[in-house]
């Protein structure tokens, strides 16, 4: 991918690794790049074994806008609908204060890279 990067490498199958810079996340329709890699995940949940995780890396995210918290709620949904679970990974605490007060955190699992691998 040109704007996100996508990895699997140190997770199991059913996991991917979507890495953002804060201009992929931060334009609006930024990550329909990313369903293609959605729909890989949602084949694997239909196939019946654990639910596959799309891991999004956000360490190089120090800000984030409106557009960016609606592209995550779409992905989110969309995962959601499909059966995989996306897991925020390495979010900086202003980003993670935006959750907080938009009240968004309870919509979404955080995590470390660290802890995830």
């Amino acid at each position: 991918m040109s704007q996100a990067e996508i990895s699997k490498n140190g997770f199991e199958a059913q996991c991917r690794v979507l890495s953002l810079s804060h201009k992929t996340l931060n334009q609006t329709g930024a990550l329909k790049d990313c369903m293609g890699v959605l729909a890989e995940l949602a084949e694997e949940a239909d196939s019946g074994g654990p639910t596959p995780t799309l891991f999004v890396d956000m360490s190089d995210i120090e800000r984030i806008t409106s557009e960016g918290l609606n592209e995550l709620i779409g992905l989110n949904s969309e995962a959601r609908g499909s059966g995989v679970s996306v897991q925020l990974l390495d979010v900086c605490p202003a980003v993670r204060d935006v959750f907080k007060l938009t009240r968004l955190e309870r919509m979404f699992e955080f995590g470390t890279l660290e802890s995830s691998t």
